[in-house]
């Protein structure tokens, strides 16, 4: 509720700032604000998508549980590939909570230097105001005197780490998440190229009848993994198509105009390095997810290939059909495209960065 609010307190007052610039004419004010204005718009979306998601979240929670408590059941041959992709994606959070964390920290230096710099070199003469970190207007209400200056200063640098806060858990998540499904299909994988080990051809009808049901116990446990992927994949379309569609969307504008307000400012002598972050900032957290769907769509593809290599002619005809209709559902793409967007691809990612390229060059011209 905290994080609602001031998301939406800075969303208002951004607005504000975006439509004075629209009655002003003043083309950095307005694209400035809108940069902050889509930005925290954003936010909201986040925690609504996060708050009306829960039992998504709870099911990840569940399927994590369940597969460590299979794995370290299963022997030393899978437990230790599984750990070594999960101490993988505990050092891929580690990175990206150091990265979300440093952005917010750095925008909050930026900022205090900025001032400091401002009252260092400040002549009294001059009718410059003290610089905000976020580009506030308020109809009215005059933010460069004291004390509303003050706060609208403190406000700008709790709002700069309330979002940086929220962006870290939902990226932290979406990494885990896309990554356990990642470590599901290694699991499957795994289990397929084992399927038929110590499995030979015999003529003893006793011998015939255990490795047939040992075949059909190995089976139904590479369908309950395999369906359990597909659960964990759905739910995980379920919190984040709408904002990864949503962050197809505003990325390419987004960093048009973020870039747009960057160079006109430094031709007008002035360094945006807020702006500067946040351009930077907006590259990496969509080319992470653009990298992690790619890599999941791989790696679900990738079951269809240990299918295949699996010498299933020699197993009999129980699990040709379960073996086809694995490959089938393996070889469908992801369920996270829509009508209208394309897909979630490092494809997709460069197309995007080369609009906004096209555009900045447009603007510039």
């Amino acid at each position: 509720m905290i994080l609602f609010i001031v998301a939406l307190m800075a969303t208002i007052i951004c607005f504000c700032s975006f439509h004075h610039g629209l009655e002003t004419s003043d083309l950095s004010l307005i694209t400035e604000a809108g940069t902050y204005t889509i930005v925290l718009s954003y936010k909201l979306i986040i925690l609504s998508c996060t708050r009306r998601n829960l039992p998504q979240y709870h099911n990840l929670l569940r399927a994590i549980k369940e597969d460590f408590e299979y794995i370290c059941s299963e022997g030393e041959k899978y437990r230790a590939q599984y750990f070594e992709e999960q101490l993988l994606t505990w050092k891929i959070c580690i990175v990206m909570c150091t990265f979300n964390a440093g952005i917010g920290i750095a925008m909050n230096i930026f900022a205090y230097l900025s001032l400091f710099y401002f009252m260092a070199t400040h002549d009294a003469d001059t009718e410059e105001s003290r610089p905000l970190l976020f580009p506030f207007w308020i109809p009215n209400v005059d933010l460069t005197e004291s004390p509303i200056y003050e706060v609208t200063f403190m406000f700008g640098n709790v709002t700069a780490i309330l979002y940086c806060y929220n962006y870290t858990f939902m990226m932290q998540t979406e990494i885990v998440w896309i990554r356990q499904i990642i470590a599901k299909a290694d699991v499957i994988t795994w289990k397929l190229q084992d399927l038929l080990v110590d499995v030979y051809p015999t003529t003893n009808k006793e011998e015939s009848e255990y490795f047939a049901k040992l075949i059909e116990n190995r089976m139904r446990d590479i369908i309950n993994h395999h369906q359990s992927m597909y659960r964990l994949l759905e739910d995980y379309a379920i919190v984040y198509k709408k904002l990864l569609m949503f962050e197809q969307t505003i990325s390419s504008p987004l960093v048009c105009l973020s870039a747009y307000c960057i160079a006109d400012r430094l031709d007008n002598g002035e360094f945006q390095g807020i702006l500067l972050l946040l351009c930077l900032t907006t590259i990496v957290v969509y080319l992470i997810p653009s990298l992690l769907c790619t890599y999941l769509a791989i790696k679900v593809n990738s079951v269809c290939d240990a299918c295949w290599g699996t010498p299933f002619w020699n197993a009999g005809p129980v699990i040709r059909p379960y073996m086809v209709l694995i490959m089938q559902r393996s070889l469908r793409p992801l369920p996270l495209q829509a009508p209208g967007f394309k897909n979630i691809s490092i494809e997709t990612f460069s197309e995007k960065m080369t609009s906004a390229y096209s555009l900045f060059n447009m603007l510039r011209a």
